[in-house]
């Protein structure tokens, strides 16, 4: 076994934390022995041996004692040198032995009184002394004492004895996959084991059987050994394979679908289609999915796909078809709809291109291989059962499981199916391979079980090499496949939780069980002896159990009968731990010397935390399954699908992809904004709506450059154009764009800076990545800048610096001029009415005392915040502000080109102060500011609609297929650009929930206490006092 490359813990003793200070003296110094603690060590380590008073019991800890911290765990990675080393190589067994193992051996013979020292060899060659009690309770002690009583001594010559010691104390740890370390890792260098199968450090014996016996172990090791049973299956017999044939072909015809239930589907699609056409003459109908892969159930849907999307959707007429549904808000809008004459269920969609191309290719496939359809329905008929796939509940769609299919029989060791979509090679499948369906079926689950690292590779059925789980940014510990035809997405990405693919992974384990096992017709089986057994108490901590229950001793409750067993379990590795430490001096015959002891392999576990079976009884086990797997007659052996025997009843676990927490779905997450009641709020008062009013004009007054400081930004800008004109290009032009322009900028937003080259109109012959590069080393020369950084692997490349008297970040691109055009609108609307830039200035401050106005955080941008000013207050009954894109003269809208989209407005002022309907909303700038909390809380639909500048006429989702995004934000002039589109829901719900809370604020009197206006308010009193105190609660 490799040694781990995935980053590992280190199991460490804890220093006391009572009464002593923490040393900062080297590790073996403090440690020396202290001769007070060490003087009736002995009498007690003979008095457990020997069964006396405190015999099979835990020795009672002092208040002291109980008061210790426990282990503290560091991560860590282990470094290249430890990699492959787990294992001796052959060349190496005879010097590690006696280099490395070294024994811990007993100093000399015991006096009464004092104190048996035990010698334990070191990473550095010395002879750690002990008392023999700190060694032999080395697990206890690690945990309530936290640090070891020891003296180091000159090196001297190591016996055998001792080496043989220590070698069979590291033999028994091998049996828990707890190694040492031939080269100590350069993080850790005190750490000499590590545990393979955790990934974990550990620093000494006493650490590891500490380790040992953690849950986290006990559950590793529990699933290797139930691994080792697994791989120890023996082979099918010819009577089993015909079994399995049998099941699999009858599963196949029971749940599949017939030919004349595929042709059922095909009518079904050419009705609908005479059904459109007869409006709609060039539009056409294609089925896909699993009736056209023949991996369909006879229950599952008829998936219908429109050439020409969405408009034809509604078409659908319900004197043929009933039950009709939309979900325009799905990734791909879809119409639920039923045939009236065949009941069946169509599930209609537009332009779903590629999910058409994946199931041509699957269906291809099942044409060449005719096992692969019952394959797969078998497949798909387990997960139905052990209901893992139901993707609305953290399952995987049920087309993955047909790529599961088809990739194991890709990757057999004599292929089935061959690989189309990688590198073109010459097909090796002349002949077809010979392999029975039921051969094929144990295969599978074998595949996934124990041969595949379903965590380390990801599922491709378009390369035959295996694809690393580096090569895309997909998490690990789930499962990933990939979509022939869709390579970024990961198909099984809805499961989304480790539990459920620890869930069902155990699924994979237990139907391999089941069908690697002989089964008979009545029942009987001779897999419930390899089913996952708890671990065995020893023999002696059996058989004092047993003398408790004898003498009338009952458990009180589960509780306390397993803290029981952990205390028996502690007492067995106790007692075995002082038997492989004690020589034989000073003991009596019962603890003879460690050489005498039988060897690794011959006696029985008696240090393994978890395997503490006898050999007489795994024997007897063996034998008894091994009766009943002869015991059952060919012709008796017979399988089933069955619920029960692949769950145990068991579901699986549903947890919530908004919160990550389990028990319920994301629909009914508590989490979700739209769960939150919206109490009624009471009537504005004429002082609270005067304070709102004031709030308002603070924010702009307060934050708002000066035109002082304007002039000193186009000062700036004139600066720096001449700079590059002299010093890089003399037909370089700058100009300002953005928050400094658009009328909404603070005062120490940035210098956004376009520039752009006299005599090119548009970037397309210019080397842009170079330009940006060679401005950049231009800037470097500039001693009124600093901080230079060329960024060209941005969408629009740029180049940072910061202006050193003023303190102002800022940034120059290339060509940027549909910003430009963005900037000269948003200018425009804040001049027609001064309620808009003071309500602007209020969305800016709200959205970064709330911190949700950083898109590089995954939240929306400043510019986003006020395209919803400006919505709202076009939405407004009456309005506050026109649609500038909608204002011109005649029947068409005037062009004007800019990057391929129209970037007209209107925007002559004059004419727009003249418009009437411009001077009907009389609202104040503080009934608007809670006008807009309670129109983005209380009536408009993120879901339903886009918030759009550019027309009065609401925009739905559907309509800009961006029905999957949680918030819209359409650009106006880039049409395509979606400024919502990187926010997830999880953030869609902090930003909602920052909306509701600002609703109830503002939309709540409040009033400071008497007497305290001057003071919090910094002024006289009044309500400039308090508004700066609803400010500051703000």
């Amino acid at each position: 076994m490799e040694d781990p490359k995935s980053p590992v813990k280190v199991v460490k003793p804890s220093r006391s934390s009572g009464g002593k200070a923490l040393s900062s003296k080297p590790q073996w110094e403090s440690n020396k022995k202290s001769p007070g603690r060490s003087k009736d060590a002995v009498p007690r380590v003979k008095e457990e041996i020997q069964g006396g008073p405190s015999a099979g019991r835990t020795r009672t800890s002092s208040p002291q004692e109980l008061g210790k911290g426990k282990a503290r765990r560091l991560t860590g990675r282990t470094n290249s040198g430890e990699r492959g080393k787990g294992k001796p190589q052959p060349s190496e067994g005879r010097q590690q032995s006696q280099e490395n193992k070294t024994p811990v051996r007993h100093s000399g013979p015991v006096k009464d009184g004092g104190a048996a020292l035990l010698e334990i060899p070191t990473p550095d060659n010395t002879i750690t002394t002990t008392t023999a009690k700190d060694s032999i309770t080395g697990v206890e002690a690690g945990r309530q004492r936290g640090e070891v009583t020891a003296e180091v001594v000159e090196i001297g010559n190591l016996t055998s004895d001792q080496q043989l010691g220590l070698k069979q104390a590291e033999e028994r740890l091998q049996r828990d996959y707890i190694h040492r370390l031939l080269k100590p890792s350069p993080e850790y260098p005190n750490f000499q084991y590590l545990c393979k199968l955790c990934s974990v450090h550990v620093e000494n014996i006493q650490g590891a059987h500490k380790h040992i016996k953690e849950k986290r172990h006990k559950k590793n090791i529990m699933e290797k050994q139930e691994e080792n049973e697994l791989r120890a299956l023996p082979a099918p017999s010819p009577a089993q394979l015909r079994a399995l044939d049998s099941v699999v072909l009858e599963v196949a015809e029971t749940h599949g679908i017939s030919e004349e239930d595929f042709a059922l589907r095909q009518a079904v699609v050419l009705q609908m289609e005479g059904n459109i056409r007869k409006q709609l003459t060039a539009c056409s109908l294609r089925l896909y999915g699993s009736c056209l892969t023949r991996f369909a159930f006879k229950t599952s849907d008829v998936n219908i796909d429109v050439s020409y999307p969405s408009t034809v959707i509604s078409l659908l007429f319900p004197v043929e078809f009933a039950e009709v549904e939309s979900d325009f808000h799905a990734k791909v809008p879809v119409v639920f709809c039923r045939d009236v004459a065949s009941g069946l269920m169509c599930k209609v969609s537009a332009g779903n291109d590629v999910a058409c191309l994946t199931t041509n290719h699957l269906a291809a496939l099942a044409r060449l291989e005719p096992r692969l359809v019952p394959l797969v329905l078998a497949f798909r008929h387990w997960a139905n059962l052990c209901h893992i796939d139901c993707q609305a509940e953290g399952g995987i769609p049920s087309y993955s499981l047909s790529l599961m299919v088809i990739f194991f029989l890709q990757q057999r060791a004599k292929p089935i199916l061959p690989v189309y979509l990688g590198h073109w090679t010459r097909l090796t499948l002349k002949q077809p391979v010979s392999a029975s369906l039921g051969q094929l079926w144990l295969e599978l689950l074998r595949f996934y079980t124990l041969e595949f690292a379903l965590e380390e590779h990801i599922i491709s059925i378009r390369l035959k090499e295996l694809l690393p789980r580096e090569l895309k940014n997909w998490p690990r510990r789930r499962l990933a496949v990939e979509d022939p035809f869709a390579l970024k997405r990961n198909v099984a990405r809805s499961l989304n939780s480790q539990m459920v693919f620890e869930y069902i992974q155990e699924r994979f384990r237990t139907a391999y069980k089941y069908f690697a096992c002989p089964q008979s017709r009545n029942g009987a089986n001779a897999s419930r002896g390899l089913l996952r057994k708890k671990p065995r108490r020893s023999r002696t901590a059996r058989s004092r159990s047993l003398d408790r229950k004898k003498s009338g001793e009952e458990d009180a409750d589960s509780s306390d009968d397993e803290d029981e067993r952990d205390m028996e379990e502690e007492e067995s590795l106790r007692a075995g731990f002082t038997e492989l430490l004690l020589s034989d001096a000073g003991m009596d015959s019962r603890s003879e010397s460690v050489s005498q002891e039988p060897s690794a392999a011959e006696s029985p576990s008696a240090l393994n935390g978890l395997l503490m079976d006898s050999e007489e009884d795994e024997e007897e086990d063996k034998d008894q399954e091994m009766e009943k797997q002869h015991s059952i007659a060919p012709e008796d052996m017979h399988y089933i699908f069955d619920r029960m025997i692949f769950t145990g009843g068991k579901p699986p676990t549903v947890v919530c992809s908004i919160c990550k927490r389990d028990g319920h779905l994301k629909d009914d997450c508590p989490e979700d904004f739209k769960k939150v009641e919206l109490k009624p709020l009471p009537p504005m008062t004429e002082h609270f709506r005067e304070i709102l009013d004031g709030l308002c004009m603070l924010c702009y007054r307060e934050l708002s450059p000066s035109l002082i400081e304007q002039q000193k930004r186009e000062q700036i800008l004139g600066s720096l154009e001449r700079f590059i004109r002299k010093e890089y290009n003399d037909k370089a032009q700058l100009c300002l764009f953005g928050s400094s322009k658009n009328g909404f900028g603070f005062r120490d937003s940035d210098l956004d800076i376009c520039m752009t080259l006299e005599g090119h109109d548009t970037a397309e012959k210019l080397n842009c990545k170079e330009i940006i590069e060679g401005l950049a080393k231009v800037l470097k020369k500039h001693t009124g800048l600093r901080n230079i950084l060329p960024i060209t692997t941005a969408k629009v490349p740029i180049v940072k610096f910061e202006h050193r008297q003023s303190g102002l970040e800022g940034d120059i691109s290339l060509y940027n001029t549909l910003a430009q055009h963005n900037t000269r609108m948003l200018a425009t609307y804040a001049a027609i009415d001064p309620r808009v830039q003071y309500l602007g200035y209020t969305m800016k401050v709200f959205a970064k005392r709330c911190d949700i106005g950083d898109a590089s955080r995954g939240s929306l941008s400043s510019y986003a915040y006020i395209l919803m000013v400006l919505y709202f207050l076009q939405q407004r009954q009456p309005p506050v502000i026109p649609v500038l894109q909608e204002i011109f003269d005649g029947n068409t809208v005037p062009q004007r080109m800019v990057d391929g989209w129209n970037a007209f407005f209107f925007n002559d002022l004059n004419e727009l102060r003249r418009l009437p309907e411009l001077h009907q909303n009389k609202e104040t700038v503080g009934e608007l500011w809670l006008g807009l909390l309670r129109f983005y809380t209380e009536e408009f639909d993120f879901k339903e609609y886009v918030i759009s500048i550019r027309q009065r006429k609401r925009l739905t989702t559907f309509e800009k297929q961006w029905t999957s995004k949680c918030i819209a934000i359409e650009d106006p002039f880039d049409l395509n650009h979606n400024l919502g589109a990187g926010v997830s829901r999880k953030m869609t719900n902090f930003i909602m929930k920052a909306f509701i809370n600002g609703r109830k604020l503002f939309g709540t009197p409040f009033y400071p206490h008497p007497g305290t206006e001057a003071v919090r308010g910094g002024q006289g009193g009044g309500q400039g006092a308090q508004r700066k105190t609803l400010l500051s609660v703000w």
